[in-house]
This record gives structure tokens, C-alpha cells and sequence, in this order.
């Protein structure tokens, strides 16, 4: 897991291997949301990508991630994973590809002004 940090704030942790993630900074949806989200009424980035920081997630980090995950129940563990094909294999690929991201600030609801 890794941890976003924008202007020295943790902001994100991002479920995934570091070339995943990496790449994910890059997305330009993803700068988008970054840039049009707002917490506390303020932009969570200014679009400087100097300002973006990914880092290994700390221990506390990784832990606040995990329940959260288990508050929320993302997975149903009773539902069987994706198939690789009829053999029923697990599909390592589409699983190295998952990306989960947690917000670590408050991101302020649209709706207000």
C-alpha cells in the first residue's frame, strides 16, 4: 500500500503495487477529481505535480485502510473470485490490477456551497 501526500499532507491510500499507483498519478481523470474535490473548501491539489508525493503507507495508515475496508464490507467473502477461464483459475493479472483508493481528509459534499 501506498500513501498520497499532496503538500506534505497525507491525503490517499492507494491499494496496489507501486507501478499501479505511480501510473494512477498520471491518469488524467484521476488529476481531475484530485483537482475538483475540495476539503474544508479548498482544492485537495493545485495541479503542481511537484506537489504530489507517493510513499510506502505507514503501519497506523495501512491499518486505518483495513477497517475501513471492513466497516464498508468491499469484498463479500462468500462471493467466489473472477475466473481466468473455464478451468476456474484465479485471474492473478486482473487481481495485481485492482486499485483501492481511501480518502484519508474530508472531502466536502458537492451539494454544498
Amino acid at each position: 500500500m501506498f500513501t498520497l501526500e499532496i503538500d506534505g499532507t497525507a491525503v490517499a491510500i492507494i491499494r496496489s503495487n507501486e507501478e499501479r499507483a505511480r501510473e494512477l498519478l498520471e491518469v488524467e481523470g484521476f488529476q481531475d477529481d484530485l483537482r475538483t474535490m475540495k476539503s474544508d473548501g479548498r482544492p485537495l491539489w493545485t495541479g503542481k505535480v511537484e506537489s504530489l508525493k507517493l510513499r510506502p503507507a505507514t503501519e497506523d495508515e495501512i491499518e486505518t485502510f483495513e477497517d475501513s475496508m471492513d466497516d464498508e464490507d468491499f469484498e463479500d467473502e462468500d462471493e467466489p473470485r473472477a475466473a481466468n477461464d473455464s478451468q476456474g483459475e484465479t485471474n492473478d493479472e486482473d487481481e495485481e490490477d485492482d486499485v483501492d483508493i481511501l480518502f484519508l481528509v474530508d472531502i466536502d459534499d458537492e451539494d454544498e456551497a
